[in-house]
C-alpha cells in the first residue's frame, strides 16, 4: 500500500473500534498522519496511533460514572444549592475538575478579575468543565461554548447546559485542527496544555498563537496524579510566558493553590496561521523552561 492508502486504512480501523467511536474523526486522522512519518509499516503505524490516542483521549482521568448524576440533574427542578451540589458530584468524577473543587468558589472571580468583562467564552478541551457554569454565572453573563473531541464529555455537558443556560453549549470539535475557528473574547485552556504538548511538541504554543481569541487563559496542574509536584508545569509555563513576551504580548499570573494560571493578552496584530512552527515552538519552550 502507498503511505496515503495505509493511513486511510488505519484511520478506518481505529474509527471503527468501540473505544474510539466517540473521538472526533479529525482527531483520529490528525494523530495517524502525525505518527505516519515515524512508523516502520502499517501495523506499527496503527500501534503508535492507538497508543497516542489513548493518551489524547485520557479516559483514565474519568474516575467515576457520571450518567446517573447527569440524569438526576436533568430530571430535577432543583434549587440553585442542590444543583451546585449535583454539579460538584459530576465534577468529582474527573481527575482534573475534582482537583479544582476546593478552589471552585473563588476560581472564576479570580480569573475574571484578571480578564475583565467579556461577551463570549470558549472552553477548549472542556471535558466536564461545563458543569462549572453555575459558578461562571456568578461573575459573567457571557455566552459560553465548550469544545471537546470526545463525545463522552460533549453529550452530557451539552444536555445539562441546554436545559438551563441559554447561550451556552458544548460542541464536538478538535481545536488543534481548526484553532482559528475559535473567536470568543476569551479562550480557556485549563489543565490540558501539557496533554496537547504530549500529542505534538510545540502544539500548545501554536494553538495559543493561532486561536482567534484575543485573550487566552492557560492553566497548569500543580501536582501530578500521584500527588507529587509537577515540574513540567513550571517548564511549560516559562516557555509560554517567554514566547508571549517575544511577541509583545502581556502575560499575567493568577495565583490559585491547585493550579498555575496565566492570562495571555495578544497584540492587536494576529499571528498568521502556520507562522508558529511546532519544532521552533518546542525549542523555544525548552530553552525558556531551562532558563526558568
Amino acid at each position: 500500500m502507498t503511505p496515503d492508502v495505509a493511513e486511510e486504512a488505519v484511520i478506518g480501523r481505529i474509527r471503527a473500534a468501540a473505544k474510539y467511536r466517540g473521538v472526533h474523526a479529525d482527531t483520529v486522522a490528525d494523530v495517524v498522519r502525525q505518527e505516519s512519518g515515524k512508523a516502520a509499516n502499517a501495523a506499527d503505524l496503527e500501534r503508535r496511533a492507538r497508543l497516542k490516542l489513548h493518551r489524547v483521549v485520557a479516559g483514565y482521568l474519568l474516575t467515576g460514572r457520571i450518567s446517573h448524576l447527569v440524569r438526576d440533574l436533568a430530571g430535577t427542578a432543583e434549587s440553585d444549592a442542590a444543583r451546585r451540589e449535583l454539579c460538584r458530584a459530576v465534577l468529582a468524577a474527573h481527575f482534573s475538575t475534582a482537583e479544582r473543587l476546593p478552589d471552585l468558589d473563588r476560581f472564576y472571580p479570580a480569573l475574571f478579575g484578571a480578564v475583565g468583562p467579556v461577551r463570549s467564552v470558549a472552553d477548549l478541551a472542556c471535558a466536564l468543565n461545563p458543569f462549572t457554569v453555575p459558578w461562571l454565572r456568578d461573575v459573567t453573563d457571557a455566552e459560553y461554548a465548550g469544545y471537546d473531541l470526545n463525545l463522552a464529555y460533549v453529550e452530557p455537558g451539552h444536555a445539562f447546559l441546554a436545559d438551563r443556560y441559554p447561550g451556552c453549549s458544548v460542541a464536538h470539535h478538535d481545536v488543534l485542527v481548526r484553532p482559528d475557528a475559535i473567536t470568543a473574547d476569551v479562550a480557556l485552556l485549563l489543565k490540558t496544555y501539557h496533554n496537547i504538548e504530549d500529542r505534538q511538541p510545540g502544539a500548545g504554543l501554536r494553538l495559543v498563537a493561532e486561536l482567534g481569541s484575543p485573550i487566552v487563559v492557560v492553566s497548569f496542574p500543580v501536582r501530578t496524579m500521584t500527588g507529587r509536584p509537577a515540574p513540567f508545569s513550571w517548564r511549560l509555563l516559562a516557555g509560554l510566558t517567554g514566547f508571549a513576551a517575544s511577541l509583545g504580548w502581556q502575560a499575567d499570573r493568577v495565583e490559585l493553590p491547585t493550579e498555575l494560571v496565566v492570562v495571555v493578552r495578544k497584540a492587536s496584530v494576529a499571528v498568521r496561521a502556520g507562522s508558529v512552527r511546532p519544532g521552533d515552538a518546542a525549542e523555544k519552550a525548552g530553552a525558556d523552561g531551562a532558563a526558568g
